[in-house]
């Protein structure tokens, strides 16, 4: 007992020094990420129970619901103390790439139920997140760009 309360009392200790200087970053993010599983999960159910058409619909809210999920998470993972490294350019990149892919599966299952494919709501979201993941793979080359000059001028930030 006396061990998991002294690795739970590091954990503290490095998440608060992870996010000392980002304000409520940590706890904000976690309130969001707490609320997409509390609206999107009752939904994915009661569709996935349906079947048909509705099955559908429910691979649509999963894939939202997996997009934002694995955004919260990598930016969860983000160390606020050093943002210009490898792991922030890769954790970027990993963004991007998935939100991209599966947004992409998101579209291919839309398309099947005939209904969702035309309807402006959904082709909205899925142009919207699909550019913020071409955003975020750009935005994590930027950095790799940016490691690459700081190491060759050997500059410290």
């Amino acid at each position: 007992m006396k061990i998991r309360k002294m690795n739970m009392n590091i954990l503290w200790k490095k998440m608060i020094r992870r996010y000392k200087n980002m304000g409520n970053l940590l706890v904000a993010v976690l309130c969001i990420m707490l609320g997409i599983v509390l609206h999107y999960s009752p939904s994915i159910v009661k569709h996935v129970m349906a079947g048909g058409d509705e099955l559908l619909l429910g691979g649509v809210y999963a894939c939202n619901l997996l997009t934002l999920l694995i955004l919260c998470i990598n930016i969860i993972r983000i160390d606020c103390r050093n943002l210009l490294s490898e792991k922030t350019a890769g954790l970027l990149e990993w963004m991007g790439i998935s939100t991209i892919l599966l947004m992409l599966i998101r579209d291919q299952i839309a398309r099947r139920a005939n209904h969702l494919a035309y309807e402006t709501l959904y082709s909205m979201d899925w142009t919207t997140l699909m550019f913020m993941g071409m955003i975020l793979l750009f935005v994590g080359k930027i950095v790799r760009r940016a490691i690459k000059i700081k190491e060759e001028n050997d500059l410290t930030i």
